[in-house]
């Protein structure tokens, strides 16, 4: 993999919001426990990193799209509990609800589904879990749309593919 590839993905990895915390999230009208704080951190984690994988698979070729792939999640696992905040939290466990979160989100925008439509049915998943109240489902989409940054990986994957030109 290049030098600007794996820098990129270092990148990458540093736009994903740190671990959130219940008075970050009562500025936004949800009063929630640690561990539900806890929960949106994992969603956000989850969002960020399925819109990268989704980035770099449709815009990065074989072999460094594998590659990056491997340094993102290299970068998450390093930063697992000093970035995420998720020391008791089993990151394989994490990885296998994100795979299924990831082929229904898959399934959206597959069906022609925009940004909106999947960050829809992630605050929708959180209602559902018990995470936040139904009165919250609004509120939650908002701090979706507010952190999870969609744009920003797409800029930088963008750079990257112009460089493997």
């Amino acid at each position: 993999m290049t030098e600007h590839a794996q820098q990129t993905a270092k990148a990458l990895v540093q736009l994903i919001p740190p671990s959130v915390a219940p008075d970050f999230l009562e500025e936004y009208g949800l009063n929630v426990t640690a561990e539900q704080a806890q929960a949106v951190t994992k969603e956000l984690l989850a969002l960020s990193l399925y819109w990268m994988t989704c980035a770099v698979r449709v815009s990065i070729p074989e072999p460094v799209c594998s590659q990056m792939h491997e340094a993102i999640h290299a970068q998450v696992r390093e930063k697992w509990g000093s970035r995420f905040g998720l020391v008791h939290v089993p990151i394989d466990e994490f990885y296998a609800a994100m795979e299924r979160k990831h082929r229904t989100w898959e399934d959206i925008t597959q069906q022609g589904g925009e940004p909106i439509a999947v960050l829809s049915a992630a605050a929708e998943g959180l209602v559902d879990d018990d995470v936040v109240p139904v009165h919250g489902r609004q509120s939650i989409l908002a701090v979706l749309l507010d952190l999870v940054p969609i744009d920003e990986i797409g800029e930088l994957v963008a750079e990257l593919e112009e460089t493997l030109r």
